[in-house]
This record gives structure tokens, sequence and C-alpha cells, in this order.
């Protein structure tokens, strides 16, 4: 199995417009041939299947391959290679008459038929062994054919998929009495006596028999509700080793890869549908990807460039973080479309942006959603990249133009790597699950908070990492800055390598009421807590919330930020105030050792999301400026506007460098393009593009390297190989 030979960039197909996890016999092999070889002719260097337990096994113990194997056959021909998706939530029903105890059931003990999907519970120990059964039985088909490159195992892992339960007002899952066996039993690892467990969730259980799995959050205490959120992550992730396992012990050559929906730093785990994160999964795979759509529907959609980085760069993180590539498992290729909700039109800038926003964060894979519109569901005539009839248009070009770039100069894309990343954005998993447990709706809050501080490392051209929380014990010398955004739980370990970093000459930018509560969810003794006040040379004296926008003033820096939702006011210790509200100070600096600690009474990166107020912005750049960090790039504006470009770089293991310029607007601009000669330690001396014809012309100063006459169209994206 070697990754680095082969970078594929494919679209999800279906024979005779069958859409995904449904899969149709075939009627006419000429048919999907002809549609096979339109997809290569464009340009994709490979094709994604998919097949379903449904499919494979329609009575008990008979099995029936004969699509997928029809598909294999055909692209063996026609010398494509081939990823397969496997669904396992897409089952038969008679799993349901022979196991009827395998539903799942909601919280209210409610249980849910499966209907197509969402299946039936993988706890129950039949069900297992079934699916089990599938997944090698499939391998045996797959895996003989020459096109096969890789599988996906698990299309974005969540307890139970593809369902809308209206009926049930925020359901939970699973609480079947297999699922609760197997939290009982996680239980008993963790606190190895009931006696414990009661103290700990201050019950009086006689027998492990007694306890229940938590439903909803109750006055007292919700450590309860902590250890089923985190049992419920821990699930997902052993789930996903499961299957892979699986698959290995008949394919132990090819690629297995997952996928999520979108970036865990996105939502709250372990509760409602369940989620889990994408650090463990990441961990169980040999490749770990994300869904990308930008335009699909829902109150914050479209994606704004710098969500759309967020999105891109936390997956990649989790990525890298493991040794693990990273893939986009779905990239949309047409309108959003779910139930009576549209999203905004997509054109082919956009499938061709999408992409290289993607790989200029070292993606090393795309699978477009789908080759047609879905043909029925909840997403009828959705996320299609050619016609409903077949025919192309233009957004199958330009994707077809993406995928033959990448074949041709595949050397080049999938050796490249994103400069290293300075500044680092921590994802401190507990605040979500803490989220949950205070009744929080989503994690829109910490979301937003990231998003503000993201977009003023992304408009200086500077690499960013997300670092989950547990990875905050290993080197963290190579950031020059770490961001916390709203980090209200935290645990004492994490505080401590806060610290640490800190001393040895780190700096922390932290927003209000960090550590207001352990990782189980009990009151620390001051705000910042677990030591953390004495890091930020302050104490919190209260936290209010905010009705409306509130300026605070920055002297000395001539910046006014804006606050908004909450605001902490502070007794100043050993730091110094230099921003008041009400003369109470409400942003502290302190020196800490070698470091710096900077607490921000308020959400620094929701006031700019919320108000456009780039003093947010300023405050952080200034800070990353003091650090250390350099601005990556200058744009000269000959003509138009070039206010939302977005340039990123990748270096090649030859010295040269990838440059890509996105242009987010829909106005024309003409600029010049300004490398500073000490960001890469050389001079360059010509460019090439490489997604279109022609060049540009390069000049040389004393201490830059600057393309000249860049000249783009509105939503244009060009990518530059810089020798």
């Amino acid at each position: 199995m070697n990754l680095k030979n082969f970078f594929p960039v494919s679209v999800w197909y279906g024979p005779h417009r069958s859409r995904a996890p449904m899969v149709a016999k075939i009627r006419s092999i000429q048919e999907v041939e002809k549609d096979i070889i339109t997809i290569k002719s464009l340009g994709f260097n490979s094709i994604r299947f998919w097949y379903d337990w449904a499919t494979a096994e329609p009575k008990p113990d008979e099995w029936d391959f004969s699509t997928i194997d029809t598909l294999l056959s055909i692209v063996d021909k026609l010398q494509i290679k081939a990823i397969v998706q496997v669904y396992t939530d897409s089952a038969p029903n008679w799993v349901e008459r022979d196991y009827p105890d395998s539903l799942f059931v909601d919280r209210s003990g409610l249980v849910i038929h499966s209907q197509a999907s969402p299946g039936y519970c993988s706890d129950h120990p039949q069900v297992r062994k079934h699916i089990e059964t599938f997944l090698q039985k499939l391998a045996e088909v797959v895996a003989s054919h020459e096109s096969f490159y890789a599988w996906d195992i698990w299309s974005e892992p969540h307890i139970v998929q593809w369902s809308w339960i209206d009926y049930i007002k925020d359901p939970w899952f699973c609480y079947c009495k297999h699922s609760q066996k197997r939290f009982v039993e996680w239980l008993k690892k963790k606190y190895r006596t009931i006696d414990a467990l009661n103290d700990a969730w201050y019950r009086k259980h006689a027998s492990w028999e007694e306890v229940i799995a938590p439903r909803y959050v109750s006055l007292s205490s919700f450590r309860d509700l902590l250890d089923w959120i985190q049992f419920n992550i821990e699930k997902i992730a052993e789930d996903l080793r499961w299957k892979v396992a699986t698959i290995k012990k008949v394919d132990g050559e090819h690629v297995v890869s997952s996928h999520a929906a979108i970036s865990s730093v996105y939502g709250i785990p372990g509760i409602g549908y369940g989620a889990s994160d994408d650090w463990k999964l990441s961990e169980m795979v040999d490749v770990w990807g994300t869904s990308f759509y930008p335009k699909h529907t829902g109150s914050w959609m479209p994606l704004k460039p710098h969500h759309m980085g967020v999105a891109l760069d936390a997956s990649r993180s989790s990525c890298e973080s493991r040794g693990k590539p990273f893939w986009i498992g779905e990239l949309q290729t047409g309108h959003g479309v779910t139930g009576m909700r549209f999203g905004e039109p997509v054109d082919e800038k956009d499938v061709e942006r999408w992409a290289w926003l993607a790989v200029s964060r070292n993606a090393k894979g795309l699978n477009y959603y789908a080759w047609l519109p879905m043909s029925c569901g909840y997403e009828v005539s959705g996320f299609g990249l050619a016609e409903y009839d077949g025919s192309i248009n233009e957004r199958a070009i330009s994707a077809g133009r993406v995928a033959k770039t990448i074949t041709e100069k595949m050397e080049i894309f999938a050796s490249a790597k994103p400069l290293a990343a300075e500044v680092a954005i921590l994802y401190n998993i507990e605040s979500h699950k803490a989220l949950a447990c205070l009744r929080a709706e989503s994690a829109e809050l910490i979301r937003k908070d990231m998003f503000g501080m993201y977009r003023a490392m992304m408009d200086m051209g500077v690499n960013v990492d997300f670092l989950h929380i547990g990875d905050l014990h290993s080197d963290l010398s190579k950031y020059k800055l770490i961001l916390i955004p709203f980090s209200i739980a935290l645990d004492e370990k994490s505080a401590e390598a806060i610290k640490k970093y800190v001393a040895n000459g780190g700096t922390i930018l932290a927003d209000g009421r960090i550590a207001w509560m352990k990782e189980d969810g009990s009151l620390c003794e001051k705000i910042p807590g677990l030591g953390l006040h004495e890091l930020f040379g302050c104490e919190e004296l209260w936290m209010k919330e905010l009705k409306k926008e509130t300026n605070l003033v920055l002297k000395e820096k001539r910046l006014t930020v804006s606050a908004c939702r909450y605001l902490s006011v502070y007794r100043v210790t050993s730091g110094t105030a230099i921003a008041f509200f009400q003369d109470k100070p409400v942003i502290v600096e302190n020196n800490y050792f070698s470091g710096r600690a900077i607490m921000v009474g308020t959400l620094i990166g929701v006031g700019y999301e919320e108000t456009g107020n780039t003093d947010n912005l300023e405050l952080i750049r200034q800070l990353a400026t003091e650090r250390g960090v350099q601005r990556k790039y200058f744009v000269r504006v000959r003509s138009g506007d070039a206010d939302s470009l977005e340039i990123r770089f990748s270096t090649l293991p030859s010295g040269e460098i990838l440059v890509f310029v996105f242009n987010h607007t829909n106005s024309e601009c003409c600029f010049d393009l300004s490398i500073p000669k000490n960001v890469f330690q050389r001079a360059f001396e010509e460019a090439t593009c490489l997604n279109r014809t022609g060049s540009v012309a390069v000049e040389s100063t004393p201490e830059f390297t600057v393309i000249t006459d860049i000249a783009m169209d509105g939503g244009e994206t060009l990518v530059f190989l810089l020798q």
C-alpha cells in the first residue's frame, strides 16, 4: 500500500441514475461503459462506487455482489481506478424480523423501525456478526479486481444516519439494551466499583444492573451525562476500528479510508444522532477526510472563505497530527437541496475553487459527489455534476480539468506540503461536551470564535493548525502563538501544559472564562481555573451577558474591539490591564517566565463574526507580528477589487513552490503579488500557471519576488509553479 504514488480524483457514480446508498441492478453494460468512458475522458483518474448490506444480503446468508463485481470488471477493462464506499446502515429488513431487539432506541424509549435506513444497532451481537460477514464477503469480491484502489468503510460516522426522525423532539441514540450494556461495561472500566460510580454520579445504586444511561440534564450534576458523551465518542471510534480490522482480515493490501460529515470542531459530540472526535477517528484508518459542501443548505450556508478554511484545516490537522493523509470524501458538485431548502447556485468556478482550496491544504485525494443529481429522496435533484440525462456541462468540464491537471502533474501535487503552521487554534473538545451539559443547542459560540481567530491569520497568509487538547502535551515549540477560543472546561494536565508552553517562551491569547469548570463539570476555585489565574495575572470578578455590541478601547494599540454575547471583568494581580469596561479591566496581559499570556474578557472571534469589526482581527495580527509571525505576501492592486483574495503556498522537495491564488468575489481584478524572499530563503525567476495556459512575468527586488500583472476573473482560481 503506497499512497504516495497516486492522487485519486474521482466522481461518485451509480448505474442507471441510482443514488447512494441505493444500488441498482445493471440493465445495460453498454450504457454504464458509456458513462464511465465519458467520466474518464473528462480527466478523472478514478471513480467511486458504493455497495450496501441490503443489496448484498437480501435474505440471510444469500449473497448478491453482481452489481459491484460488474462495475469493477468494467473499470478493469477501461483502466481507471476504483474506490468503493461501504454502507452497513442501509440494511436488509429481515434483520428486524430475526432480531427485533436490534432496533435503535431513542432516549424517550421509542424504537426506530428502519426505512432502508438507519439500519440496526451494531451493539447487538448477532447484527455485529452479520455485518462482519458482509464486509468480509464484499472484500473477497472487490479486492480481486485489478482496478480497485481503496475502501471508504464508513461515510460520515454517526450512531444513526440518513434519517430525519421528526416525530421525536431532540432524539438521542442509542438506548437499546445492547448499547446500555456496552455503556455499563465502559463504566466498569472507568470506575471499577459501583460505589465509585455512585460517588461520581450522586446515586445510590446497589449493583451495576441498576445503572441506566442518562437522558437529560439535571440540576445537581452532569458527570453522568459527560460520561455518556465520552462513551459515545469512544464507541464510534471503536466501531470504526472494528470495521477496518474486519476488512483487513480479508484485504490487507488496499487503502482503507473514512470521512466526516464536517470537522468535529463545528459541533457537539456524543449526543443527538451521535458524532465523534476526528482526531480519534483518524487514528483508526489509513486515510481520514471530510465531506466539503460550501453551498449546502442551512442557516450558515454558504460558507465564507475563512469558514471553508476552518473546515479544511481542522480536518487536515486531525490527519497530520496522527500521521495520516487527508482526502475530501465528498466534494460538492451541484445545487444543494434538502427537502424544500435550496442552497446558492453552484457554477464551474466553484467546483474548481473548492478543489484547489482543499489541495492547498494538503488534500491528497478528491472525490466529487456525485456524477448525476439525486434521482429520489430528501435531496432529489441536488448535488449533480452532469445533467440528469448524462450530458456534460461547464461544471463537469471544470472538475475534469482539475482532475486532468492533478493527474498530469501528480508528482508535484502528491509531494507538495503547505508551509508549516506557526499559529495554532486549540480544539478543546471538553468545552464542546460542556456546552451539551449546559443545554446549548449547538457549538455556535466556539465555532464563531474559531472563525474570527482563523480569519486574522488567513489574511496574513499564515497557516494555522488546529491543536487537539489531547496534544497539548506534545512539543509545542513550533507554535509562536496559540489561540484559545471559548474554553469553559479544562483538565488539570492540559492547564499545566498551557502554563509550561508559556513559561518556555510561548504566547497564549485566550477568550473569557477559560477553565470555568474542570472536565468533570465541577467548578474551579478561581476563574481562570486550575492555576491559570497565575498565568494570566488576573482573576475574574464577574461575567455578564451583553444585549448589544460593546466597544472596548485599547489606547496603546490604537484599537477599538467589539465585545459581543458575554463580557468578563477582572481583578488584576501580576498582569497589566490594557482595556476597560466602566473602569474595570476586561483585557489583561501578563509576562509569565519567558512567555506571555493575554486574557480577553469577551469572545474576540465572535465579535468580528457578528459585527465585522476588523480591529478584533488586528489585535490578533499585532500579537502574532510581535511574536515574529511574518506576513507571507503583499498585494498591489492595479485594477478592480482585490480585498477578497486568498493566497496560499506549498513547498516542493525541489525547493520550488506552488502558489494558490483564489478570487472569492465576483469581480475582476489585476494585481502584483509580492513574496518576501526571506519566507523561502531564496529567489525565484519563473512562474508557470498550471491550471491555465500562458505564463506571467516575475521580477526581483532586493526584498521581494514579484509576480506581476496577475489578471483574474471573478471567482477564478490560479495555481502557479514558482521556480
